[in-house]
């Protein structure tokens, strides 16, 4: 009778946080690699086939020797990249968003361009970009620090003139935020970036968070909304860099947070990102570093981030789920230590990713000095063991 009563019990606390649809998530764990798939082993993972690489900047032969946090977009036919850079450390002396475009799908690269730059001296560091292109505009969003590396204040927007060429700042859109990753478009005709954000101005970031838009006015207002009401974890604690990234499935939106010493945290929205559930764990193991997700035009999720090791942030990996499921079951290697063609490595990490013609173009620092482009073809990415891939 013991027996029967302790399984009941255990019954009772499954159904307590999951229904059997699964429409409504609340349990603790959450199968994010499929568990009917080994989870695979670096010395398994092969690189997606018929990929291309270029070196986009090389730091320190300009007068900035610090890179990292690169983004990406398309507009109009041509390849954005931007990244923050510093003279010497990251964040000391200055802070500057620059970047380079490409209008043969990445082959070769224009001269840099300066995005957004102190140059009246106020003493702003501009960390870091999240690129949107919006009814035949490209945005950029840059979060303004003063006083110190990583004390936050405001969000502002930025809008490039494609006639002369010229970013010019339109104005505020929220608080202390930090944009991670790039808007996506959401169900109810508002937009959604993930970042994170601070109790107040001046303040460090480590609160998880997400900016919504008032409609499809990029330049307007933005709400933020905590992932955390409280702003720490149940037990009291920050998270010290609590990096957001969102994937967007109409009203559904599932968000994975960075952990340090630790491995991510999922939340769910099921009101486009008005309100959020606890936090959960799951089975997908990650490094402590920048994740990047979304979805394919394939109907795949999609997951860049670092794989844990000895050496750090030396493994980056893509994985994809099925057409239509939540779990990810293919993985591929990107990135993995020294690059002997790209004169590189071992470390890579911060990566970004956009979709275009057939083919997904990811960009991600190197040794917080260099920015790299992976053009992968989209048919590689297929969930299905038949997709090809090669080893190195």
């Amino acid at each position: 009778m013991s027996t029967f009563w302790g399984l009941a019990a255990v019954l009772v606390f499954v159904f307590s946080y999951a229904d059997l649809g699964g429409e409504e998530v609340r349990q603790r764990r959450f199968p994010l690699w499929d568990e009917k798939v080994p989870f695979p082993s670096r010395e398994s993972l092969c690189f997606p086939e018929g990929t291309t690489d270029t070196m986009v900047h090389r730091s320190g032969t300009d007068g900035y020797a610090f890179l990292h946090d690169a983004a990406i977009a398309e507009h109009k036919g041509t390849l954005f990249v931007a990244w923050y850079n510093c003279p010497r450390g990251e964040m000391v002396g200055e802070s500057v968003i620059r970047g380079r475009r490409s209008r043969d799908a990445g082959r070769t690269w224009s001269d840099v361009e300066v995005i957004a730059g102190d140059r009246e001296k106020r003493g702003i560091l501009y960390v870091p970009v999240a690129f949107l292109p919006h009814r035949g505009t490209l945005y950029a969003f840059v979060t303004n620090m003063k006083g110190g590396p990583d004390l936050v204040h405001d969000c502002e927007a930025f809008a490039l003139d494609d006639q002369t060429g010229v970013w010019a700042g339109r104005g505020f859109i929220g608080g202390p935020f930090l944009p991670n990753c790039a808007p996506q478009p959401l169900a109810d005709g508002n937009l959604i970036m993930a970042g994170r954000m601070a109790e107040k101005s001046g303040q460090k970031p480590t609160i998880p968070a997400v900016a919504l838009s008032h409609g499809e006015n990029p330049a307007g207002p933005w709400d933020l909304v905590r992932l955390l009401p409280a702003g720490t974890l149940a037990d009291g604690q920050r998270i010290p860099f609590p990096e957001t990234t969102v994937i967007v499935e109409g009203k559904e939106v599932t968000a994975l947070v960075r952990r340090e010493k630790a491995n991510s945290l999922l939340f769910f929205s099921h009101d486009n990102g008005r309100t959020w559930s606890e936090p959960c764990e799951h089975n997908f193991p990650m490094a402590s570093s920048k994740i990047y997700a979304g979805r394919l035009t394939t109907g795949q999720r999609y997951l860049l981030c670092n794989l844990p090791s000895r050496a750090g942030r030396d493994l980056l990996v893509i994985a994809v789920s099925r057409p239509g499921e939540k779990a990810f079951s293919r993985m591929w290697k990107i990135r993995d230590g020294y690059c002997q063609a790209l004169k590189s490595g071992p470390e890579w990490s911060y990566p970004c990713a956009i979709e275009s013609d057939g083919s997904v173009h990811l960009v991600y620092t190197s040794e917080k000095r260099h920015c790299v482009l992976m053009t992968v073809p989209l048919a590689s990415l297929a969930a299905d063991s038949s997709a090809p891939a090669v080893r190195p």
